[in-house]
């Protein structure tokens, strides 16, 4: 039986956003060449293997923790179900006019960049309903091009989202490490592309319960400019971020 201590929960929280942090700078870091092979893979399966047992000891410290007073579930459920919607039509109205605004990026021809829009294509038509297929296609599209800033948000995102399917905890972890690896690379390789840092944004909020760390992204999805429609879909995403800051996520 787990004892609950909340200062060794919170503990645990800041150990996570360090993780996360870790990752993120270990990513950039081999980027820029300044970490070797070796201690690129040994680093990361480092700090991946702790985010997992990190991840489970806080699932595990927050079961622990005695019942908060009573709310009123009825609007929590109904608050909680028009952030899963909001978040839904976010990344619908993204996913349905990344192509649009990324053409110009976008190279058509002969072989293999034809074979490269087919994936790219393939994989739009699928992300919604099976993420999973859709990340593994994404994945093919950088293997033959590292820099697809569409591949790369996308695979990104739809890992993040087919995480929290897989059986246990430290695939969870990897996954989810995974997918914020790739949109933080998309966020280096273009700042000004609004897509990955909207999806950091809901990833932190949502998945992770980092309401402080999340509103900086939402942000700067914000500040590029994402289309009108988006805009005002992120807007309201970020007024729940702001709310939950206020309230210390109850």
């Amino acid at each position: 039986m787990v004892e609950a201590d909340p200062d060794r929960l919170a503990s645990l929280e800041e150990e996570r956003r360090f993780l996360l942090r870790s990752l993120a700078d270990l990513e950039r870091e081999y980027e820029a060449g300044d970490v070797d092979e070796v201690d690129y893979h040994e680093l990361k399966d480092g700090y991946t293997v702790r985010a997992a047992a990190t991840l489970r000891a806080i699932d595990e410290g927050r079961s622990a923790l005695p019942a908060k007073p009573a709310v009123s579930w009825r609007r929590r459920a109904i608050g909680a179900a028009v952030v899963v919607a909001l978040i839904g039509v976010v990344w619908w109205a993204l996913a349905a006019s990344s192509a649009e605004r990324l053409s110009g990026q976008q190279i058509t021809g002969l072989d293999p960049r034809s074979e490269r829009q087919t994936l790219l294509a393939q994989a739009r038509a699928v992300q919604l309903e099976q993420p999973g297929v859709a990340a593994t296609l994404y994945q093919q599209v950088l293997d033959d091009d590292p820099d697809n800033l569409e591949a790369l948000t996308y695979r990104g995102w739809t890992l993040a989202l087919d995480a929290f399917t897989q059986p246990d905890q430290d695939a969870v972890a990897a996954q989810l490490t995974s997918g914020i690896e790739s949109l933080l690379t998309a966020t280096d390789l273009d700042p000004t592309y609004p897509d990955p840092h909207c999806f950091l944004g809901i990833i932190y909020f949502t998945r992770l319960g980092l309401n402080e760390e999340a509103l900086p992204f939402v942000d700067t999805c914000l500040e590029f400019d994402p289309p009108a429609d988006v805009a005002g879909l992120v807007e309201g995403l970020r007024a729940e971020v702001v709310a939950a800051i206020e309230t210390g996520g109850e």
